[in-house]
């Protein structure tokens, strides 16, 4: 699994990359070597902008936050995409489940 943390008008420093560190080793536990996670960090002004892109198995899925507070933010867009995470796992295996009595009815046909 690769990582990839930009920070854009930010510093990053120990305590963010400890904080990702948690976070992210929670959320993308079970994901394979060919996952690619990329966070980006950002600040403008007051506002305190977390995007996040996970590539893998040929889905990209992508979720963003911005608030006053940069813990927050990064709370926010992991709790995102561990949702989009989550919904993208349940409908592939629904999907095998659904083959799967497919080519069992095929099966029963077939006899």
């Amino acid at each position: 699994m690769n990582f990839h943390v930009v920070g854009r008008n930010i510093e990053l420093t120990d305590a963010i990359k400890g904080h990702l560190d948690n976070k992210i080793n929670k959320i993308f536990q079970d994901m394979d070597e060919r996952t690619d996670v990329r966070i980006s960090l950002c600040v403008e002004k007051h506002r305190h902008i977390a995007d996040i892109t996970v590539i893998t198995n040929g889905v990209t899925l992508h979720a963003g936050d911005e608030t006053k507070d940069l813990y927050t933010s990064i709370d926010s867009v992991l709790k995102k995409i561990e949702k989009h995470l989550k919904k993208h796992k349940t409908r592939a295996q629904d999907i095998i489940i659904k083959r799967g009595f497919e080519t069992k009815k095929e099966l029963i046909a077939n006899i």
